[in-house]
């Protein structure tokens, strides 16, 4: 199985994993054989790349760290909700979300046993991408990563709940935004990017009122987007003002909205991400979250089409979370471009020479410098 871009899709290819639509439901199953019209179908959906089966690679497992039916389960909750938001809000009455909480409770514990149940993964997670920018599959793998982070740091089973549920719920207050404002495909001005931040104490005050949401998860969202040296907001807290829940999902929040792309950029490479979050240790994150958080990434995730320094293209076929920069590449093509007639694995750990300089698909990524501020995304 390996990662192919949209556009190196060709008809009778066939999918190795299921593609979801934004609000969970299956767009196309696995071992469907693509066809102009299906490959049509999704550009339309804005999915950009997909996993294909490929007899040399057909070894290569990439394996989920949740199952496809949990995050569908977890996807149609968010979608649930913010439905019920959205038509109080046209209709300007009450937020009244009956058992809210215990839909959430019920989604986050499948995801919360599906990663007690994959420790080994969770130890270096290799992907979790739905290659989806929605809201709602966004919210779920800020999830995946935030309880992750706190898997390692020892968090008990009622933490690790108030956690993945504030993640879950860290972006609700979107919802409660200008619909004009969420529609936009440009780059929000810095008078639309004042009222955005509105979210995170619109989205505060609606779950605090829940009584069977906690206010540890409520403050998750009040508080994701405030940083370490006083720089964020809505509040502008700094230091140990900021509660470690907010700060773990603020970080993952970071990473997947680098790694996911947006209508007005493409998305950024996840050693990009990873060397942005790491200089931001010590000023934007405490040092010791960061770390954790790094430690449970693999910058050239399993499945993955990578070039070498010799022009030589090949897909990842292990990673050794000790040295997940050196992986081990399934070199499928010379340096001129031409297929190998067979396929052989190199071990980068092994050979100091060789090195990745980028991915097959950098047409995807975007591969100028990290400029934006993702604090005040």
């Amino acid at each position: 199985m390996r990662l192919v871009s949209l556009k190196h899709l060709q008809p009778g290819m066939k999918l190795g994993r299921t593609v979801f639509t934004e609000d969970g439901k299956v767009l196309l199953g696995t071992g469907m054989q693509l066809t102009e019209r299906l490959i049509s179908g999704l550009e339309r959906a804005g999915v950009d790349s997909v996993y294909i089966d490929d007899p040399r690679t057909n070894d290569i497992v990439v394996e989920e760290v949740i199952r496809p039916q949990t995050r569908q389960v977890a996807v149609e909750a968010i979608e649930k909700t913010i439905k019920q938001i959205t038509n109080s809000n046209k209709l300007a009455r009450k937020i009244s979300l009956k058992e809210m909480g215990l839909h959430f409770q019920r989604a986050f514990s499948s995801i919360l046993d599906d990663l007690m149940q994959n420790k080994q993964m969770v130890g270096h997670l290799t992907t979790i991408s739905s290659h989806s920018p929605s809201l709602y599959h966004h919210s779920v793998n800020v999830a995946v990563l935030a309880t992750a982070v706190g898997m390692s740091l020892g968090y008990n089973r009622t933490q690790l709940m108030n956690l993945g549920i504030g993640a879950m719920l860290h972006d609700i207050g979107k919802v409660s935004l200008p619909e004009e404002l969420l529609q936009k495909t440009e780059r929000w001005t810095d008078e639309e990017k004042e009222i955005a931040k509105q979210h995170t104490m619109l989205g505060f005050n609606l779950l605090r009122k829940q009584h069977d949401i906690s206010l540890l998860s409520a403050h998750v969202c009040l508080q994701h987007h405030e940083r370490l040296n006083g720089s964020g907001y809505p509040q502008g807290l700094s230091g140990k003002q900021i509660h470690e829940f907010a700060q773990i999902v603020g970080l993952c929040d970071i990473y997947d909205s680098l790694t996911s792309p947006r209508p007005w950029r493409k998305r950024y490479m996840p050693q990009d991400a990873v060397e942005y979050l790491f200089g931001s240790g010590g000023t934007l994150f405490e040092h010791h979250l960061v770390n954790a958080f790094i430690k449970h990434i693999a910058i050239f995730p399993i499945g993955s089409s990578v070039v070498l320094n010799t022009g030589e293209v090949g897909v990842v076929s292990r990673v050794d979370p000790d040295y997940s920069h050196r992986p081990t590449v399934r070199v499928i093509k010379d340096g001129r471009g031409n297929d190998v007639p067979s396929p052989y694995d190199l071990d980068l750990k092994a050979n100091i020479r060789l090195f990745i300089v980028g991915f097959e698909d950098d047409d995807l990524f975007n591969v100028n410098s990290l400029e934006e501020s993702p604090t005040s995304s």
